[in-house]
């Protein structure tokens, strides 16, 4: 069993590894970015390959797959057409962000030390619960209006912790070559 288990571990190849770390966070951040983009600039005049009300349920059930598949998402989303910037920020995702970094920090310092592939590889898990989170809540009859919030929350902690594992991993990187 061990044996088997060596043959599946990436440990010899420890740059292959972060490449693959890095691979994930850098696609999240662009799926979210383009995700975000559509949420805000889709409307009835601009969705021609479905019917708008279908388009509702994809998103009020955040349908990832069935939405990537749209032309038009990818039309609208990669578009020209500058969107709002302040779509990007959110308070509650924000806050969970510093709540999750609070505890890893702690975690760190008084449990156990964490490696720095630990550390990438739980920011790039939380931000994706956060976003499956999302999904699970949206799947219960909550009301329409609550609908775009909790989508928000989920796909920009993606983002913000997506970003927080680039980020760190390059700081560190940054730090081994200065040393």
């Amino acid at each position: 069993m061990l044996n088997k288990l060596k043959l599946l571990s990436l440990s010899p190849y420890p740059h292959l590894y972060q490449l693959i770390l890095w691979l994930c966070a850098g696609l999240s951040v662009f799926i979210i970015i383009v995700f975000v983009r559509f949420l805000s600039l889709a409307d009835e005049n601009n969705v021609t390959s479905i019917h708008f009300d279908e388009l509702i349920q994809i998103l009020t059930q955040l349908d990832v797959i069935s939405m990537l598949a749209l032309p038009d998402f990818w039309q609208i989303s990669l578009s020209a057409e500058a969107g709002n910037t302040a779509m990007f920020l959110g308070g509650y995702s924000a806050i969970s962000l510093l709540i999750f970094t609070t505890g890893l920090y702690t975690y760190h310092k008084n449990i156990e030390a964490l490696s720095r592939r630990q550390v990438f590889m739980l920011l790039i898990c939380a931000g994706w619960a956060h976003f499956l989170l999302a999904k699970c809540i949206l799947l219960f009859s909550i009301p329409v209006k609550l609908t775009g919030p909790v989508a928000a929350v989920g796909a920009l902690s993606v983002l913000y912790f997506s970003l927080l594992a680039l980020i760190f991993d390059s700081y560190l990187c940054l730090r081994r070559k200065a040393l």
